[in-house]
């Protein structure tokens, strides 16, 4: 957009002209842009602008602004809200109206005037005394162990269990049925008996390893069948097991049972990290997990894009989900373990979601 000084739109004026020789604003482009070649040329609409302005208000100076000008009560307002979000940073905008006798739209102004920002709340695991000493300590020992040997983390498989339920969720705003007449539309949310899905995966490198699907809710005797026909066969390499490939899982109780543990000592030796492992495993931590920070979620907001309606459908949709994540994007995921380890210990074993 051009902007012309008062005197330029008084040029423009006179390059009109006034009785019989009248140029049209083609012309009058033309002649002023040719007297300010060192300047941005017009356009007609410039033209047409000044001139209207002129026939409007007689004058060429700009138009007063429309709206009420602010006054010494609103910077009053502005200046009590900005002290009240200081001491109560969680206070609504609702409540700011109220206290300030203005509309929510207006402290919705005042707050954009003054950049602030609404940020959401992040949901964390509780933690108790203890576990900000075991976390640390944790992050302490795999650290020393990435410093030794830079591609450790892509020799961990990292394991974990979740439930997918064949209701999912219902996002009500994206549910919609369009008809002439109110269908009276509803959606069954909770069942005493829900149909479900359990599913075992791991994440090795850049590689996923399942979805193993487990019958019925896990305990010790599945979960040891479940290494010995399943999990522990897809990581072997012609009938071996790669020499510097670790395991880890987290502290469920299936994962504690004495053979499970006796089955991980034979088999992965001095390279598996669990509760009650070589390396113990810090309890309530799904922020160190790249399946709890980022598998289980990402693979379900994409299973439930389009709600399955079978369990054969919802185990189907699962396994093609799977097949297309990215290998680039698990190897960041890997990463990513590695960088919370770090941020995990500035907080010395605290949460540390919120301040990534």
């Amino acid at each position: 957009m051009v902007f012309l000084s008062e005197r330029e739109r008084i040029e423009v004026l006179m390059m009109i002209g006034f009785g019989d020789r009248v140029r049209t604003h083609t012309e009058v482009c033309q002649l002023f842009n040719d007297l300010h070649s060192d300047r941005s040329p017009i356009t007609r609409s410039t033209v047409t602008k000044t001139l209207k302005r002129f026939n409007l208000t007689g004058n060429v100076k700009n138009l007063p602004k429309t709206g009420r000008p602010q006054t010494a009560t609103d910077e009053f307002v502005r200046q009590n809200i900005a002290i009240e979000l200081e001491e109560s940073p969680k206070t609504s905008t609702t409540t700011l109206a109220l206290n300030h006798g203005i509309s929510r739209r207006s402290v919705g102004k005042i707050l954009k005037r003054e950049k602030y920002h609404p940020y959401k709340v992040q949901l964390v695991q509780e933690l108790s005394d203890d576990d900000f000493d075991r976390r640390l300590e944790f992050c302490e020992r795999m650290m020393e162990i990435c410093n030794d040997d830079e591609h450790f983390a892509t020799n961990v498989v990292f394991s974990d269990e979740a439930t997918f339920c064949l209701n999912g969720t219902v996002n009500r705003h994206n549910s919609r049925y369009w008809s002439i007449e109110n269908p009276h539309w509803i959606h069954e949310a909770h069942s005493q008996h829900p149909q479900k899905l359990n599913v075992w995966m791991g994440i090795a490198g850049n590689r996923l390893i399942g979805p193993f699907f487990i019958d019925g809710n896990l305990n010790g005797d599945k979960y040891l069948d479940l290494l010995n026909n399943s999990i522990i066969p897809a990581l072997q390499n012609n009938g071996q097991l790669p020499h510097n490939l670790w395991f880890q899982q987290d502290g469920a109780p299936p994962h504690y049972d004495i053979r499970v543990r006796g089955l991980l000592d034979a088999t992965f030796h001095n390279r598996w990290i669990g509760r009650r492992g070589y390396i113990e495993w810090p309890a309530r931590s799904p922020d160190l997990s790249p399946l709890d920070f980022f598998l289980w979620g990402y693979l379900k907001s994409r299973v439930y894009v389009c709600r399955p309606t079978t369990l054969q459908e919802l185990r189907q949709r699962i396994i093609t989900e799977c097949e297309l994540i990215r290998r680039d994007i698990l190897e960041k995921v890997t990463q990513q373990f590695v960088n919370r380890l770090a941020y995990c210990q500035v907080v010395n074993g605290g949460h540390f979601e919120h301040l990534r």
